[in-house]
């Protein structure tokens, strides 16, 4: 089974299935996990408390804080896959998954083709920015 993104999402649903003794392999296009978060601005913190963030199976660390730095939540991501022992796989970008028999195939970066019987898609909410249609929109030359 594949799970495609690696993102905590992705690395929850990963973590999910390992302890139902499903071998799950995580596919990330960047170089390592919890990429979305990696870009964020320096000083982001969390929303949501430290006691309500953590995903299953991993409390955040108290010494994070009650408000977790985006540092601490790129830290907290790492320690998750190595502490569950995810098999993640990064530099492989998913371009398409197709149904074919009872198996799903996905199309990845490096001409990858990847068989498996299940597929979770957990690319995020941040993965791809959604624009309204604004008036005026295709004349805007800003970012």
């Amino acid at each position: 089974m594949y799970v495609i993104g690696g993102g905590p999402g992705g690395l929850a649903v990963a973590a999910a299935l390992r302890g139902r003794g499903v071998r799950a392999v995580v596919l990330e296009k960047s170089d390592a996990v919890g990429a979305s978060w990696r870009a964020h601005y320096d000083r982001l913190r969390l929303h949501t408390t430290r006691r309500l963030s953590g995903l299953p199976g991993l409390k955040i660390p108290r010494s994070f804080g009650r408000w977790v730095a985006r540092a601490d939540v790129v830290r907290y991501l790492e320690k998750y896959a190595e502490k569950h022992e995810l098999e993640v796989v990064t530099g492989v970008e998913v371009f398409s998954v197709e149904r074919s028999g009872a198996e799903w195939v996905l199309h990845a970066t490096g001409g990858r083709r990847l068989v498996g019987g299940a597929v979770v898609v957990a690319t995020g909410f941040n993965h791809t920015p959604s624009l309204p249609e604004w008036p005026g929109l295709d004349a805007y030359e800003g970012r």
